[in-house]
């Protein structure tokens, strides 16, 4: 997949050539070669967070009256900076090292397999100038000081498929795979403890997503490299699996050097490697890996490294992954993708492969990726001629390329996303039809009717490349702004609420909401420019990918606040009850984000209609949190300078209409109790809401009678945080339910709903955890420029099964407290107190149940 790593690749060799400089840097103390850490400057953290102001510039909160628990954080090791030679983080590059080095923060795991020279850390007698340490083969959990800090505790939550389809075209049988870079760089990463930047890559539309890869790497920063904790708390939360990444990229510079640990075999031809990968995704808690093997880039096989060994490799692992009796390590999947792979037979001789190391990829991996500009019709030969039965057909991802670009200018932009037929991808068709629609170089096929659907005999899956596409958008268009009255803040929250918005157009077409009557095109040959006035081509990922749900019988309860995991204020829980927003707050820290939205977005009228999209749209509110940093919101449009939702206007306020929030498959305990934090402006009136909710039975049962819901008031100090109401009912089903929703009345206002609880009626379901028992740090970095750095370590906090609680980190500050963090892990880093900090405070917020606790911590 070179298109996207070309660009990461030139982005690696910038900033290697800068670090290089550091890292050849001769000691004036030992004689030695290489760096001195000790001499190196504080590491500028503007560059990481350009719109934070620093905590001395924040509201100072008063203390609470009294804590619930008080104790000492016993600090292990003080020291101006990192020892590597005694403080094994492992497995880093020299640009790690310029930041680490100077902070002590825990970096986003990464692995070269032959490790680093010790010069990279520090100086060394002139014998040892080419020796390596931290190879990978010498990698575990306990021996990597960064290892804990890039562990995930929550497990995947099972999905199922939503018991009614949106619309007829989807089919529970095709998978997506989503391909995305959402960690900017391999090296310098921090996003694993987040960070004070509103704006950060990343997917809000798991419910299409069967399967995600944590693309990242670069020869020389990594070619391992598992998915950031924060990446995995997100999908797993949602529901969705994610794959770490092994890069072979022969096209920048892999070399048959690099690959010498790699493979290593023991004296029975064991490779050491798969002990690793394995050992890597059980410990930090990912689920299995996406092999892309390219490592001869242009040149001919075995160049670097003959695809056989790849094989070899990949059979070594299914062997211990599937004779496991380890339930972690059983269910460990292994993907896989090669350039130019293509599962095409030569007629001319005999249907042999064309493209040997791709079929036996396809063979030896539990799904395989072909190349850009495969579909179907590609492969019915190889399907045929190896007897593949249908139902494993759908292990064969064949690839949405978002991320192509004509020339210099970007095919999919905000004029063309959101409008490819990705049928294309999954069914065979019948002919071209040569109907142009008056488009430039665009055409449609036309499908048989009974090769299209869930009873297709073909029907392959489909993975989206470049997803983050979206963000690419947001960025260009947000750079264009150039009135001095949009602050840096206003345009993180721009990038966001862009970002939220193409990226639907991915899944729900550009309609940003799926329709019987959608319809999309294949696109072909030259840039696309008609497109802006055109608004009845509309088509995506979940035209044909059913919606999947953590609403199920799996699960016993459920709780969100629809926090993204970011943004520009933090609304806080007090113990009281009432809720305190700390404004120009910036913040990213996926950790704590939430199950997100099944339906993006699903509004019907009092028919069942769905509601014009031009009229009324979901977005992702960053103005109103009830808690964490965002609510979801009904409107018109989003302001372009600020990024605050508009009203809607849906006529007369007598008319009704439903905004349906989540799919669900319950089958069993069908008495559920529902619960919404609700806050609407306008006409819409609060008293008039109601919980309703949806069967798997005919449309003419679509809204099911629902128990008229009770309406109370939250109690709120905050001014800003007035008016949230919460909005109560219990639905009574004999048949499955198959969605959850709010009806309210119509007029000119607003809908925002900040929270959504569903458990088994009259049970809470949901575990609560309790402040830790102590607090250590295992590294305390202090810099002569008065500058302290903690690396904390938390004993018996957040219970394994709690999947809800999280927790607040806040400073002393002459008397006061400000606000300096945010987690749900049992270890966290604090960055750059720049006072004499002489207490810490941790409020733990017990989220489902809505409770709150303090801790008062000596420094």
């Amino acid at each position: 997949m070179k298109k996207l790593l070309m660009t990461l690749s030139s982005l690696t060799i910038a900033l290697s050539s800068t670090t290089s400089l550091v890292a050849c840097n001769k000691g004036d103390n030992s004689g030695g070669t290489g760096l001195d850490v000790s001499k190196l400057s504080d590491y500028d953290w503007t560059q990481d967070e350009p719109n934070f102001v620093g905590y001395a510039n924040l509201n100072k909160i008063e203390k609470p009256a009294q804590f619930d628990s008080t104790g000492n954080i016993d600090v292990k090791k003080q020291a101006s900076y990192v020892n590597y030679a005694e403080f094994n983080t492992g497995f880093k590059t020299s640009g790690d090292v310029k930041k680490q080095g100077t902070t002590g923060t825990p970096l986003n795991s990464h692995f070269l397999p032959n490790g680093n020279y010790k010069t990279a850390t520090r100086q060394v007698p002139a014998p040892e100038v080419y020796d390596q340490e931290n190879s990978i083969l010498d990698w575990s959990v306990n021996n990597d000081r960064d290892a804990k800090y890039n562990i995930s505790r929550i497990p995947l939550q099972k999905v199922t498929k939503t018991a009614k389809k949106w619309v007829s075209s989807q089919n529970k049988n095709i998978k997506e795979l989503n391909m995305g870079v959402m960690t900017e760089h391999t090296s310098l990463a921090t996003t694993i403890v987040g960070s004070n930047n509103a704006y950060e890559k990343t997917t809000n539309n798991y419910q299409y997503t069967d399967v995600t890869v944590a693309w990242a790497g670069a020869y020389d920063e990594g070619i391992l490299i598992p998915p950031a904790a924060n990446e995995i708390q997100k999908a797993h939360i949602n529901g969705t699996k994610i794959l770490g990444n092994i890069f072979l990229d022969g096209f920048h510079g892999l070399k048959k050097p690099i690959l010498r640990d790699f493979l290593k075999k023991d004296s029975n031809d064991n490779y050491l490697i798969v002990d690793k990968l394995i050992d890597m995704a059980v410990n930090y808690n990912f689920d299995g890996w996406f092999w892309n093997n390219e490592p001869n880039g242009e040149l001919p096989n075995g160049t670097v490294l003959d695809y056989k060994v790849t094989i070899e490799i990949m059979k070594q692992w299914n062997e211990k992954v599937k004779k496991s009796s380890d339930e972690k390590v059983k269910n460990l999947i292994l993907y896989s993708y090669k350039n130019y792979g293509s599962l095409g037979l030569n007629e001319d001789t005999g249907y042999t492969p064309s493209d040997p190391e791709a079929v036996e990829l396809y063979k030896n991996s539990d799904a395989y990726l072909s190349d850009f500009g495969h579909n179907v019709n590609d492969q019915l030969n190889f399907f045929e001629h190896n007897n593949i039965k249908p139902e494993a057909i759908n292990k064969l991802f064949n690839m949405y390329n978002v991320g192509e670009w004509r020339g210099s200018n970007q095919f999919y932009d905000e004029n063309v996303i959101g409008t490819y037929d990705v049928k294309n991808l999954a069914y065979k068709y019948s002919k071209e039809n040569n109907n142009y629609n008056n488009h430039d170089q665009v055409y449609t096929y036309d499908y048989a009717k009974e090769d299209v659907g869930e009873s297709a005999p073909i029907a392959s899956s489909v993975s989206m490349f470049a997803s983050a596409t979206p963000n690419d958008i947001a960025a260009k268009l947000v750079n264009k702004i150039t009135d001095s009255k949009v602050s840096g803040i206003d345009k993180q929250v721009l990038k966001l609420m862009y970002t939220n918005y193409y990226e639907d157009m991915l899944y729900t077409g550009r309609h940003r909401s799926i329709s019987e009557d959608d319809f999309g095109v294949v696109t072909r040959g030259g840039a696309l420019n008609t497109f802006n006035s055109d608004n009845k081509v509309s088509y995506g990922m979940g035209n044909i990918v059913q919606e999947n749900t953590v609403l199920n019988d799996e699960n016993e309860s459920f709780f969100t606040n629809f926090s993204t995991g970011n943004g520009r204020q933090f609304a806080s829980l007090n113990k009281d009850g009432s809720i305190t927003s700390l404004d120009d707050y910036t913040w990213s820290n996926y950790n704590i984000a939430d199950a997100l939205p099944t339906y993006k977005w699903l509004i019907t009228d009092k028919d069942g209609k769905q509601v014009d999209w031009q009229k009324v749209g979901g977005f992702y509110d960053y103005y109103n949190p009830y808690l964490k940093g965002n609510s979801i919101s009904l409107g018109s449009d989003f302001d372009k300078t600020n990024g605050k939702v508009q009203d809607f206007n849906l006529g007369s306020t007598s008319d009704s209409y439903d905004w349906w929030i989540m799919g669900a498959n319950y089958s069993k305990n069908k008495k559920k109790d529902v619960e919404f934090m609700v806050k609407t402006s306008g006409d819409v009136k609060t008293s008039d809401l109601k919980v309703v909710y949806d069967t798997d039975k005919s449309e003419d049962t679509k809204v099911a009678s629902a128990n008229l819901a009770t309406v109370d008031k939250v109690n709120s100090k905050a001014e800003d945080q007035n008016g949230w109401y919460k909005v109560k009912a219990t639905i009574d089903s004999s048949d499955t339910i198959s969605k959850i929703g709010l009806r309210f009345n119509g007029g000119k206002g607003s809908v925002k709903i900040g929270q959504m609880k569903v458990t088994n009626s009259g049970q809470s379901g949901l575990v609560n955890s309790d402040l830790p028992t102590s607090v250590e740090s295992e590294l305390q970095i202090k810099r002569q420029s008065g500058v302290n750095n903690y690396r904390l370590n938390f004993s018996d906090f957040l219970k394994e099964d709690d999947l809800y609680s999280y927790y607040e980190i806040y400073a002393d500050y002459d008397g006061k407290m400000v606000r300096i963090s945010e987690s749900n892990k049992k270890d966290h880093y604090i960055k750059n107190l720049n006072w004499d900090c002489k207490n810490l405070y941790i409020k733990l917020v017990n989220n489902s149940t809505q409770t709150v606790k303090w801790m008062n911590l000596s420094l």
